[in-house]
């Protein structure tokens, strides 16, 4: 039986030498939220997509997933590989960044944004105790429950319908981050209802 987990954006945190970002790309405006939320950012994406790190996190060491606190997924091109690998077939968008550092000089371009486009309807709603508001918008969810008979297609790497700047992976997904020793990859297990769990 397939496991699941809740990936991470942000990363580790506590570690002051971790490159943080906390903007999207200079020219995306307010579509920033798009690569956030499954939505398709392409015909919008600035032709020099510059991040800037900001003075408070100036970041020296890099990851294979970079740490953020804007709900995007970003990862270096060893770590886009691999998941292109795994996630055949599944509708993505890989959005490449230009890392500038808090003084404004390039760092890298090896990083895009991944943004598994659209979200899985995968939770028990019962179990994970969602409660919802006018107009069916989803004001809570107690917590994150997976309803096994929901799984049954679910790619590697998807977004929850009830909340899309989730994103899920799964055992294949955790195993390949395993083998290829990438980095600042934390995910949390999930649990999958109508299987004893």
């Amino acid at each position: 039986m397939m496991k699941y987990f809740l990936l991470s954006t942000t990363g580790d945190l506590n570690d002051r030498d971790l490159v943080v970002i906390s903007d999207p790309p200079k020219g995306i405006g307010l579509r920033r939220y798009m690569m956030a939320k499954g939505k398709p950012a392409t015909p919008y994406y600035p032709a020099e997509p510059k991040v800037f790190l900001r003075e408070e996190h100036p970041g020296i060491k890099l990851t294979s997933l970079l740490s953020t606190t804007v709900n995007y997924l970003i990862v270096s091109s060893d770590m886009r590989k691999v998941i292109e690998g795994l996630c055949t077939g599944v509708e993505m968008e890989y959005l490449p960044i230009h890392l500038y550092d808090h003084r404004e000089r390039l760092y890298t371009r090896d990083y895009c944004i991944i943004n598994p486009l659209g979200a899985l309807d995968c939770l028990e709603v019962e179990a994970s105790g969602i409660e919802y508001g006018e107009e069916g918008s989803v004001i809570d969810i107690q917590e994150l429950i997976l309803d096994a008979a929901k799984l049954e297609k679910a790619p590697p790497l998807f977004r929850i319908d009830k909340q899309p700047a989730r994103l899920v992976v799964d055992e294949r997904f955790m195993q390949a981050v395993a083998e290829h020793g990438f980095t600042n990859v934390l995910a949390t297990p999930l649990k999958v209802s109508g299987r004893g769990e």
